[in-house]
């Protein structure tokens, strides 16, 4: 994570999405190649390789951190967790949220500007005579 990013300004990468990133975009293998290498369909490489993407632009566009940790891997012989879904949708809400701040404070500018702008028009503007 970023020196300075404070730790509620970062998102979690799986272990699962980084290998997907890793093995797809850095090393130029194909999605069934790397499906196959990481042992599960291609349906969930895909999703690992679209949920990677999504945070790794929602970091850099908004300036969080990235913070790689756990997952549901599973060591070869081992069993573990079936699903992250839970994860998932509360990365999706910091998003939406994070985005929803940045557009209120967005249309709050704007606003102040056409106010503004009002302001000026209605100073600049010649008086009305009245005949």
């Amino acid at each position: 994570m970023p020196e300075g990013c404070p730790r509620t300004e970062a998102l979690s990468l799986t272990l699962e999405e980084l290998e997907a990133v890793r093995l797809v975009d850095l090393l130029d293998l194909d999605q069934e190649e790397a499906a196959f290498y990481m042992g599960i369909s291609r349906k969930a490489l895909w999703n690992d390789l679209m949920n990677a993407r999504h945070k790794i632009a929602a970091a850099l566009v908004y300036g969080m951190g990235l913070l790689i940790e756990g997952g549901s891997f599973v060591l070869r012989g081992e069993k573990g967790p079936q699903d992250v879904a839970e994860l998932a949708r509360q990365q999706n809400m910091q998003l939406v949220e994070r985005e929803m701040a940045i557009l209120q404070s967005r249309r709050e500018l704007l606003a102040s500007r056409l106010e503004s702008l009002k302001r000026s028009a209605e100073a600049d503007s010649p008086p009305e005579i009245k005949g």
